[in-house]
């Protein structure tokens, strides 16, 4: 997820730019092309499997409001800062906050707060921008706590934004690889990768095809660079089930998908017409897009399907 700084940044040039060439400002400040705008998803229950507590006071009142009309509920993540806001938020609006916790795997507080998330009945907990490869030994006892109290655990994967500050980290750090690793040596772990591996789609797809527990969402910058060929998803996704030379437990490639936003909430119907223009290319079935939306999340997350 890029930094709201940086992010802002963005899109004040990206629209100054798009007023002064005479376009649709709305459309360039949120990677939109005509004819991803004018796919209108059918209602359907929906997770957010990637959405981001941002600190403001109004926060979870934006969420409620955007969130509850559409049938959706969203995977909340929040760090140690806001643990009272989302924990309190999750009990005032269950039919909207599902609330996940966001830790540093090179925090030595780390095991600490996994398990203040867990006891407060967290369901899940993102990582981003490690100092090692996310499949180095050193994390295994990270994993296995996560393992252990049933949360899931939502990687970053790919290329990440920049700040200000000097970083020991990188997209190298990140690959969705690494991924295989994870869930090869912790069976029992649901993992969630990040963005599609972005820019290691290919790489992203095939682990995912071995790893019955692992999925991953397609938020970040991926819907919009591969809006003109948004088809070259299915050389990714490419299989339909069981095949020589897949898992006799796979299922098809698109169910392997979750999705998810990255955005504020208020973004949560473009981010829908987005993964809805991708599903029409690539000519996924309706069953499947509900799996994607909202019923594969229920179920790992144990949450009734709404109609």
């Amino acid at each position: 997820m890029a930094s709201s700084h940086s992010r802002r940044e963005f899109l004040t040039l990206a629209a100054a730019a798009a007023a002064g060439a005479g376009f649709d400002t709305s459309m360039v400040a949120h990677g939109f092309s005509r004819a991803t705008q004018a796919a209108k998803p059918p209602r359907r229950f929906i997770i957010d499997s990637h959405q981001h507590y941002d600190g403001k006071p109004d926060y979870f009142q934006r969420l409620v409001a955007t969130y509850r009309p559409r049938n959706a509920m969203a995977c909340v993540l929040t760090p140690m800062s806001g643990f009272d806001a989302t924990k309190r938020a999750a009990a005032e609006h269950q039919d909207v906050v599902i609330p996940y916790g966001q830790i540093s795997v090179d925090d030595p507080a780390a095991p600490a707060q996994i398990a203040a998330f867990a006891g407060a009945g967290f369901k899940g907990v993102k990582m981003h921008s490690p100092q090692r490869n996310w499949d180095d030994p050193g994390y295994f006892h990270l994993y296995r706590q996560l393992q252990d109290r049933k949360l899931i655990a939502l990687f970053h994967t790919g290329i990440a934004f920049h700040v200000d500050e000097p970083q020991y980290t990188s997209m190298a750090r990140m690959r969705p690889s690494y991924l295989d690793t994870i869930s090869r040596a912790f069976p029992d772990l649901t993992i969630q990768g990040a963005h599609l591996g972005n820019p290691w789609y290919d790489e992203a797809a095939e682990a995912a095809r071995w790893g019955p527990r692992l999925y991953f969402d397609l938020t970040g910058s991926s819907l919009m660079k591969k809006a003109r060929n948004l088809a070259v998803f299915k050389e990714y996704l490419w299989w339909e089930g069981p095949t020589a030379h897949s898992s006799p437990h796979a299922v098809y490639a698109f169910e392997k998908l979750v999705f998810g936003t990255d955005e504020p909430p208020e973004q949560l119907e473009n981010m829908l017409g987005r993964y809805e223009a991708m599903l029409e290319a690539c000519g996924v079935p309706e069953a499947s897009r509900k799996k994607i939306y909202g019923e594969t999340m229920a179920r790992l997350l144990g949450i009734s399907v709404r109609t």
